[in-house]
């Protein structure tokens, strides 16, 4: 099973990834965006991974279920 992550773009749509690309980089290097094709509005956007802590389990879910499909930087 792969591990996924749960991000959330610059307009607060909440989806999930398998991968979140150029995390190997570090925050000083390039900051705690990446910017990925959100599934909710189409568009490619700055997104950082989403603190589940403070999700509830309907947008938990919801978040599963939507997949980013293509990443760029």
């Amino acid at each position: 099973m792969e591990q996924r992550t749960v991000v959330r773009c610059a307009d607060g749509h909440l989806f999930s990834t398998t991968k979140f690309p150029m995390q190997n980089l570090g925050t000083a290097r390039l900051g705690p965006g990446r910017l990925i094709r959100c599934p909710k509005c189409g568009r490619l956007r700055s997104s950082v991974r989403a603190d589940v802590s403070e999700l509830s389990g309907a947008q938990l879910a919801r978040a599963l279920q939507l997949e980013a499909a293509e990443f760029l930087a």
